[in-house]
This record gives structure tokens, sequence and C-alpha cells, in this order.
């Protein structure tokens, strides 16, 4: 999200527009084959993955706020209206640039700096910027009361492969293998993560990993996720240039 770089509030306001519009938008013909419903539904949320701020700053998260934090806008601030579904956000390098700020206000928004819910039958994992010893011991703690076949979705900021997939948590603790141990043999649908400004879908040691797209640089798109009893799919859709278009789908069982 990166509020506070280069007036990126004009994009977040195309972004907030195409989200609070999109339901009853048809899904793309990949997608549309597999639905009884042909067209995107009421959004349940959305889910960020991290770098809510440029530098961490108290007028950058209010930015953020403004936006997505389901609070009035600030005086003087963007006349659009603010997103009007809840938000599900983590924190990313980005946001600890001038200090521990933005994780305390999403710790007061979400009850710690890691946080799981569930949606119906899917559970999700909140793991902040990614998991550390002490995130580690969060899930491994949220998840023993998890059975193994319940459909799991896990987010955090930090990239698993490729591009900027390296720092803190690939040098120390053996995160990833840790990391890796904790979720084998479990139904998980998806890891989402950000870091790369990028929309992408990759294997990660077996698991289906996606980059969402990001509102700094030119990855305009956001993924929208439908899950039913019987398949999870991710559809691509952009906003700004291009606006509206699908870009990209999948779909897997959830059942594997």
């Amino acid at each position: 999200m990166h509020f506070g770089y280069d007036h990126i509030e004009k994009t977040h306001s195309l972004l907030v527009d195409q989200l609070n519009r999109i339901e009853g938008k048809p899904y793309p013909a990949y997608v549309r084959g597999r639905w009884p419903s042909q067209t995107v539904p009421k959004l349940r949320g959305l889910l960020v993955t991290g770098d809510l701020t440029e530098w961490g700053t108290t007028e950058q998260w209010e930015q953020f706020q403004a936006f997505y934090g389901g609070e009035a806008p600030l005086p003087g601030a963007r006349t659009e209206p603010r997103l009007q579904i809840p938000t599900f956000e983590v924190i990313g390098n980005h946001d600890r640039a001038s200090g521990d700020l933005v994780e305390r206000k999403v710790i007061a928004r979400h009850g710690g700096p890691y946080y799981s819910f569930q949606w119906d039958d899917v559970h999700f994992l909140a793991l902040g910027e990614a998991p550390g010893d002490a995130g580690l011991a969060f899930a491994a703690e949220d998840l023993s009361r998890v059975a193994a076949d319940v459909p799991l979705v896990v987010y955090f900021h930090l990239a698993l492969a490729g591009p900027w997939s390296k720092g803190w948590w690939f040098a120390d603790g053996n995160y990833p293998d840790r990391l890796e141990a904790l979720l084998k043999g479990r139904n998980v649908l998806a890891i989402f993560h950000g870091h790369h400004h990028a929309t992408e879908h990759y294997k990660w040691r077996g698991f289906d990993v996606f980059k969402p797209g990001a509102v700094k640089d030119g990855a305009h798109q956001f993924a929208v996720v439908h899950v039913t009893d019987a398949l999870f799919t991710v559809a691509t859709c952009s906003y700004g240039g291009g606006e509206g278009s699908w870009v990209n789908t999948f779909a897997r069982k959830v059942v594997p």
C-alpha cells in the first residue's frame, strides 16, 4: 500500500472504487465455467500483505485508516467513499522504518501482531512481516485447535522465493523450514505474500503461493478469491489502466 509514497493516495482511490463496485462483475470465462454463480458475490473482506506505509509515520498510518481502517476520513483527506468492507492487514518491513507505531496500531485493531479468524469453514492465519520465533509459536498454538483437513489460508509480507526472497527471515533460525514443517499435512489452499511488487502464482515446497499485486509501482491488480466446498479460485483484477479487466486466473480443488 505504501501510503506516503509520491501521492499514492490517487492510486488508492482507483483501487477502493473498483473494490466497492466489483460485486456483480462477471467472472472471467475460466472461472464462470466452474461456479454456480457467474458473477462476483458480495466481498467478505480485504486481506493486505504488508507495507501499509512508506516510512511508518503517524501521518501515513492515518492515511491508511482513512481509506481502509473503517474510520471517518481526516479533515482535508480524500473525498471518495472509504472501502465498504473490513480490512485484515499485516505489517511489512517499510512499516518499521520509523519505529513500532504501525505495528502497535495493527495490534490494537486485531489483538496482536499475529492473529487468525474463521470465515465459515476456512481458517485464516495472519503472520505479520513473516513468522519468526514468536510468529511460529503463535501459529503452532493456533493450529493445534484446527483439524488438519480444514481449508487454510496463510498470509504475511516477505517473499518465499524469487525476487526479494532474502533478509532476516532466511538468515536466522531456519524459519522457512520450520514454517514448512508446521504446514505439512494440512489442507493449505494458498499462501499470499507481498514485498515483491508483482502479480504471480508459484509453487513453494508444494504449496500454492500468490503475489496479489501492489499499489506502489506498476502491478495495479488485486486477487479476488472465491471458496466453495469443492473449489478454490483466484481471479486477478486490474484497476487504473485497463480498469476492471481480468488478467490471471487459477483454480484448484478444496480437498486435495
